[in-house]
């Protein structure tokens, strides 16, 4: 189409000022960006909040309450962004029907990250919701915020809910597993039969807990859809569970949802968009699968797909849904951390230092007040690979002595699904200017198992076990005091009372501690979280009872 003649400037203009609220986002976020303990990592990429005062949180608040421009949907018909697109067939059908529109400047933008705000206004216009749970007030959805009104609407028709801390994160983008169990969930699509999801997909395995029985039935109704998928073969490639979905990835799903149900007309057999739809047993396409080989004994592919018995319900989809809420141990590690995008910092306090446990004789006179302040972050992805926590600790809490006395510790950490994790860690692996570290540089490894996960945070839910073994200051009292190599074994066991409120109980190698984490969600990404405790409850030679508290701030980019 022809474009102004100013369209190019307008272009500039544009990613100019994208550059310049970078710029200023960024900022705000480097004096804020924290964590105290891993906030369930979502596999969402979220916008941040710009929670200071002043011109520029005024202006972004602004902006995020302006309704996006809404196009006259023929414009979609000259966007030469779609054609040749893997989802066109999906998207010009929708376009035909008014349910999903393109930008003023002639453009669709399909590969565009789609937010939860945005999906609930597709969601309003796809389908004729009807309320069947009552309204909600979420905090960060004010009235005159342009998606209120479809935000709950799509909430109490059951599609999408809010988070436990009362709040909806408009901005925030929504994954391809996310927004798939949405239109399962609230369009009430049930398994009818049995399908083994790593015969169909080749990264089933990331595929989290609570959106495997919406694949399966989305698989089974021709729902699946992924631009890494090519259902030519068995399996088929992957599904990319934990990707940000697109304009793109949305469109393909409920235009296969309404297909489902009778309200659109299938995409041609002969389009080569059907390449994209995972193998499901009722499409006609999968007679063009070539790749016969049987992926379990005695049974060909097409068999295969129809064995496995069905999981659990799913559940509801609510606060950072694609993880479960691991509960971390007082003052041992727990094989859960943080990967690349989350940042924390953090303070301690203890009303005394143990009785010299580390001199022998012990010299009770020498116990302290004492505390330490750390900053920490992640690298990796410990669900797709491996995940580097590396954290800086200084031992002094005077702005003056921050780099007298300190040390750089590093975990390494693998999760397999939501519920397990394994680490290995060196904490003091590099010391500066301090040479007697109590309990020295120390090794270890431990796994960590959530016996019932819960991603509404129920009560007594996300119960995690930690079991764990290393040298240094967890060997017993005796070890320690006359400097003995050993090894010790230390371990947590932790439970969430509600989204706040989590109870803890931790061995640390010679005495047991017990705390009660208080945890308070902000905004959209951002997590405080303030541990009072009481430890060396039962062992008198570690120095008898001390309170000491934790606090700190996460934050997820």
């Amino acid at each position: 189409m022809n474009q102004p003649n100013n369209f190019k400037q307008i272009q500039v203009d544009r990613l100019v000022c994208l550059l310049i609220g970078s710029v200023l986002t960024s900022g705000s976020i480097a004096i804020g960006c924290a964590r105290a303990e891993p906030t369930a990592p979502s596999d969402d990429n979220s916008l941040t909040r710009v929670t200071s005062t002043g011109s520029v949180a005024a202006t972004l608040t602004a902006i995020d309450r302006t309704a996006p421009f809404i196009p006259a949907a023929h414009r979609i018909a000259q966007a030469s962004d779609i054609a040749g697109n893997w989802a066109e067939p999906f998207i010009r059908a929708l376009v035909a029907q008014d349910i999903i529109k393109g930008y003023p400047d002639g453009t669709f933008q399909p590969d565009r990250p789609i937010t939860r705000a945005e999906f609930a206004a597709l969601l309003n216009k796809a389908f004729a919701l009807q309320p069947i749970r009552a309204a909600r007030t979420f905090k960060d959805v004010p009235t005159n915020y342009w998606a209120a009104a479809v935000i709950q609407t799509a909430s109490q028709a059951g599609f999408i809910a809010g988070y436990p801390d009362g709040t909806f994160a408009p901005s925030q983008n929504i994954s391809r597993i996310q927004s798939l169990v949405a239109l399962v969930n609230g369009s009430k699509l049930t398994p009818t039969g049995n399908v083994d999801l790593n015969n169909v997909f080749g990264d089933a395995a990331q595929v989290p807990s609570y959106g495997q029985n919406a694949l399966i039935a989305a698989t089974q109704s021709c729902v699946a859809v992924s631009v890494e998928y090519d259902s030519s073969r068995l399996p088929g490639g992957n599904f990319g569970p934990n990707a940000v979905a697109t304009r793109a990835d949305v469109a393909a799903y409920i235009h296969q949802v309404l297909v489902s149900t009778g309200k659109l007309s299938a995409v041609a057999v002969t389009s080569p968009a059907n390449k994209y739809v995972a193998a499901c047993p009722q499409g006609t396409y999968v007679t063009t699968i070539g790749d016969t080989t049987p992926r379990t004994a005695g049974l060909s592919a097409d068999e295969a797909i129809s064995k496995l018995g069905v999981v659990d319900r799913v559940p509801e989809l609510a606060y950072s849904s694609a993880n479960i809420y691991p509960v971390a141990g007082l003052n041992t590690p727990y094989a859960f951390g943080a990967s690349w995008g989350q940042v924390f910092v953090g303070t301690s306090y203890q009303s005394s230092t143990r009785a010299a446990l580390y001199l022998n004789p012990p010299n009770v006179g020498q116990a302290r007040n004492d505390g330490a302040v750390y900053l920490g972050f992640g690298l990796g992805d410990a669900r797709s690979f491996l995940g580097l926590e590396t954290v800086a600790t200084s031992y002094s809490t005077a702005i003056s002595g921050l780099l007298n006395a300190g040390s750089l510790s590093f975990k390494l950490h693998k999760q397999f699904g939501d519920n397990f994790a394994i680490a290995g860690g060196f904490e003091n692996a590099i010391p500066f200017n301090r040479n007697n570290l109590d309990g020295g540089q120390t090794g270890y490894g431990v796994a960590s198992l959530v016996l019932n996960p819960d991603p509404n945070v129920g009560f007594l839910s996300n119960t995690t076990l930690s079991v764990g073994g290393g040298a240094g200051r967890f060997r017993t009292v005796g070890d320690i005091r006359t400097g003995k190599d050993s090894y010790g074994v230390f371990g947590s066991l932790g439970t969430r009372l509600s989204p706040n409120l989590s109870l803890v109980a931790d061995w640390n190698g010679q005495d047991l501690g017990v705390g009660v984490p208080i945890t308070l969600y902000l905004g959209d990404s951002a997590t405080l979280q303030v541990v009072p405790s009481v430890v060396d409850l039962v062992n008198k030679e570690t120095g008898g009872a001390r309170f000491v508290v934790n606090a700190g701030l996460g934050f997820r980019f």
